[in-house]
C-alpha cells in the first residue's frame, strides 16, 4: 500500500497518447511489445500486456478464418464488386 501512495498517476496526455498508438495497425503492435516491457507505471505495463494478448488473439482469429472461409469471402467480394457495378452510373 505505501508503494501505491508514492507512485505519480498517469496524466490524460499519457493515456491519450497510447490510445492513439493503439489505433494505428502495425504500430500498436510495437507500441504495445515495447510499453509492456519498458513502462515505468506497473497499470501501463499491464494494459500494454492486456492489450497485445487481445490484439493477437484477434489477429489469430482473423488468419484462421482466411485459411477456412477464403473462398467464400472472395467469392463474396466478387459478388459484391458485380453488384456495384450494376447500380453506379456510368459518367460520360
Amino acid at each position: 500500500m505505501a508503494r501505491d501512495r508514492n507512485m505519480k498517476k498517469v496524466s490524460f496526455f499519457n493515456w491519450f497518447v497510447t490510445l492513439i498508438f493503439s489505433l494505428i495497425p502495425g504500430v500498436n503492435l510495437l507500441f504495445f511489445i515495447g510499453s509492456s516491457m519498458f513502462a515505468r507505471n506497473p497499470s501501463k505495463r499491464t494494459y500494454a500486456a492486456a492489450a497485445l494478448v487481445l490484439t493477437l488473439i484477434i489477429l489469430i482469429a482473423l488468419c484462421v478464418g482466411v485459411i477456412f472461409f477464403g473462398n467464400e469471402i472472395v467469392e463474396w467480394a466478387e459478388k459484391v464488386l458485380a453488384e456495384a457495378e450494376k447500380t453506379t452510373p456510368v459518367i460520360e
